[in-house]
């Protein structure tokens, strides 16, 4: 069993807090994803279970057994790094084979693992070939074969796509997902991507950056990625999650009865939203969230009017950046590619009242009333 449970764990260089009170739990098989802003700690968190790092303070175990001071050999983890760091006069074979050689593994061994690996990552065909030989995504895939060779409990890969075109980074990370799905590994992912994130894992950890924290930790939310996708808990976990962002308009809270609320938006219009605002007061300064996708869905409570600042004609999929009456920021409109609108044209969205988020004064989410399962089977 190669489960992996954080409790209370820090990491500090200096006077710096890089990692604040992270309690996480990730269960054997799990494929779960790090990921947030530049600076936030994700690597860090990563380096700290594979032992790169020593903990500031807390405890790490991995399949039940403390590990805060075992040397990185010892933990049962294989790494994965950005850099595929072969070395550029041994062949495939003998770059998969090198650890296990270092650790004194029999040669019929070796070379079982070795060709497992190769025929699992169709590298088969390649073994006798010098990474310079190699195009990117099979360099990738021999460091990948380098960890898969020593068996670990946990893989950890950190942002290991990074360095690939956008056509490489589609195709190797289907290849990482059926990697998964065939050993049944544990696997801990770092990605800025948010794309990586949501098509990949099977748990996001979201990590906080700047301010918060210290204030609320470094993980923001912990959930599938439709959870942090339908059911952000916050402000910055809803801007995050989603491309294009979510579009935030600032309101005022008018009522709330349990199950829907109204706000008032900037131009004076009034909106429906399905979210519990009791425990707010009316005329709470309030913030309305709405994903650019989401606008002209059906149950919409209202409509509003936006002159087109800019326009993106994508081919599968148009997006509108508007301006709405007194709002300050654009709002992004997404449509079908076969839409087109110029710049200075007014278009009509309705807002769905099942599709808003809100958020208090504080960034926190209020909570919403329809589920997002429910709100998928509405889609279909």
């Amino acid at each position: 069993m190669s489960e992996i449970r954080m409790r209370g764990v820090y990491k500090q260089f200096g006077k710096e807090r890089i990692i604040e009170n992270v309690n996480l739990d990730i269960e054997d098989g799990e494929f779960v994803v790090f990921v947030g802003p530049s600076g936030c700690g994700k690597s860090t968190l990563l380096r700290l279970v594979a032992g790169l790092e020593d903990i500031t303070k807390g405890d790490l175990h991995i399949g039940g057994k403390r590990v805060n001071n075992l040397p990185p050999p010892e933990r049962g983890v294989a790494m994965v790094f950005q850099s595929y760091a072969l070395y550029p006069h041994m062949t495939v074979y003998e770059n998969m084979a090198f650890g296990l050689r270092l650790a004194k593994t029999d040669t019929q061994t070796i070379d079982e693992r070795v060709r497992k690996a190769g025929d699992i990552l169709q590298l088969d065909q390649l073994l006798t070939r010098l990474p310079k030989e190699l195009s990117g995504g099979q360099r990738q895939r021999v460091a990948i074969g380098r960890a898969i060779v020593r068996e670990p409990g946990v893989f950890l890969f950190d942002e290991p796509l990074s360095n690939l075109d956008a056509a490489l980074r589609v195709q190797t990370r289907i290849e990482i997902a059926k990697l998964h799905s065939d050993l049944g590994a544990s696997m801990i992912y770092v990605t800025h991507d948010q794309v990586e994130a949501m098509t990949l894992a099977n748990k996001i950890v979201l990590l906080n950056a700047g301010e918060a924290v210290i204030k609320d930790g470094s993980v923001a939310q912990v959930g599938s990625p439709l959870e942090l996708y339908h059911q952000p808990c916050n402000k910055f976990v809803a801007g995050f999650i989603g491309s294009p962002k979510m579009n935030f308009i600032d309101g005022e809270l008018v009522s709330s009865d349990g199950s829907k609320s109204t706000i008032k938006l900037p131009d004076g219009s009034q909106v429906e939203a399905s979210v519990d605002a009791s425990a707010a007061q009316p005329g709470m300064k309030v913030t309305l969230g709405i994903r650019p996708e989401h606008f002209d869905q059906q149950g919409a409570s209202s409509t509003a009017k936006g002159k087109v600042a800019y326009a993106e004609h994508l081919g599968e999929a148009s997006l509108f950046y508007l301006e709405l009456a007194g709002s300050n920021e654009l709002l992004t409109l997404r449509k079908e590619g076969d839409v087109l609108a110029n710049r200075g044209d007014m278009i009509e969205i309705s807002i769905p009242r099942d599709y808003c988020h809100l958020f208090n004064d504080s960034d926190r989410a209020f909570p919403r009333t329809v589920t997002y399962e429910q709100e998928m089977l509405t889609t279909v």
